[in-house]
This record gives structure tokens, sequence and C-alpha cells, in this order.
């Protein structure tokens, strides 16, 4: 999720992370509309270097909003490659196809749409999903889910795969001792429940980097 950048933030994306025109658009839409909630461009360029060192060519995306983030995963994506991105929200769909229309990858991105936890078990059944292990599962939606989508991520992505997660700080509130006024008790235990998943270390080699939000970054060793 962005916030206020930073100085180092915005150094960081100055120039290591520029937005093209498409990008920026994206971003200044959401913005406009107090939908400000989707990765920073500094976060966008790190999920980049990670398909880079681990020669990721198949995606699945949980949680599309506009199309940012997807757009940052489908650049960096090998020709052949391919991320399947889910959206639910009629006006996030709406924004995303839009997005999607404009960008030279568009043939590398496939959105389905409707509610994740039904659209999970479809592309489960799908023969040619079946066929080859997916190579990593980037969760961000919503939170209260995140021990879902990591059950479905952990059967699904193969040995040496990612599993990145964003917002895993919980807007500060997991490493509280009780939830913070604003935080539903559940969504709290849920989310300190996925970060010790992560955490165990026979599964997973993993942290969470200190970004704004708290990213996730995990591979699968099982």
């Amino acid at each position: 999720m962005s916030r206020q950048p930073t100085p180092a933030t915005h150094y960081i994306r100055s120039l290591y992370a520029a937005q093209d025109s498409l990008l920026e658009g994206i971003d200044n839409r959401l913005k406009s509309i107090n939908m400000d909630i989707h990765i920073g461009a500094d976060e966008g360029k790190l999920l980049q270097l990670l398909i880079a060192l681990r020669e990721i060519r198949t995606i699945v995306e949980i949680g599309t909003l506009a199309g940012y983030s997807t757009l940052w995963m489908a650049r960096a994506l090998p020709e052949g490659g391919h991320i399947t991105t889910l959206n639910k929200e009629p006006q996030h769909i709406a924004m995303a196809r839009e997005s999607f229309s404009k960008s030279e990858v568009k043939h590398k991105i496939t959105m389905l749409e409707g509610d994740a936890r039904e659209l999970l078990p479809r592309l489960s059944a799908n023969p040619d999903f079946k066929k080859t292990p997916l190579d990593m599962v980037f969760i961000d939606a919503d939170k209260i889910s995140y021990n879902h989508y990591l059950d479905w991520a952990e059967t699904h992505v193969r040995k040496g795969g990612l599993i990145v997660a964003d917002n895993t700080f919980l807007f500060g509130a997991v490493w509280q001792d009780s939830p913070p006024e604003g935080v539903a008790p559940t969504t709290w235990k849920e989310m300190r429940r996925f970060n010790e998943r992560l955490a165990d270390a026979k599964h997973y080699m993993s942290t969470i980097l200190p970004t704004q939000e708290g990213l996730s970054v995990a591979i699968k060793l099982f």
C-alpha cells in the first residue's frame, strides 16, 4: 500500500523506479479518488528484481485493484511468461481493463473477475493450469483471508518458488500486543498467524522487508 513517501523512498523511486506515463496515470487516478492503496513504485521494482532473480515465468496475483502491480510484474516476465490476476470489485475491474488495454504486455496478462475464494478452486481445476506448478503467488487482497490464500499457494507454488505478500505489517498493528483501535481482532490474529507460518524455517526461507507497509518474501522449501 502506497503512503506519503519518506525522503529515502522518494530517492529510491526517482533513481531506480521511475514511472512511465501509464503507471503514473494509474497512480494519479487512484490518488484522485482516494484509493491510493496499491504498492509503491519502489516495491514494483523490487518485485521485478525478484522475478528476474528467481527466473519466474508464471504468477498468480490475488488482488488486482487497477492493475498497477500487475503491470510491474508482467513487464519483468520473459516472453512466454504469464500472470493471472484476480479482481473482484466492478470499479477496479473497469480500471484494470483500461490499464491493460494500453500496455505493451497485455498479452502476458489474464484477469479473472470475481471473489478470489471462488476463483482459486476453479483455477485449480483448470486442466491447463494443473500441468505445471506455479513459480510465484503475490497476495495483496483482503487481509483476513491471507491464510486461506497461503493454503492455496502452498499447494500450487513449486518448490523453490516465491510467495510474496503486501501489507504484512497490518498498518503497524501486527507487532502490537493487542489489536489497536480500528483494526479488527480477527484480522490482527490472522495476519500474525500468516507471518508466523512464513517464518517457519523448515518450510520457507523468508523475511518481511521493511517497506512502508511490510512486504513478506518467502522461498518455498517443500
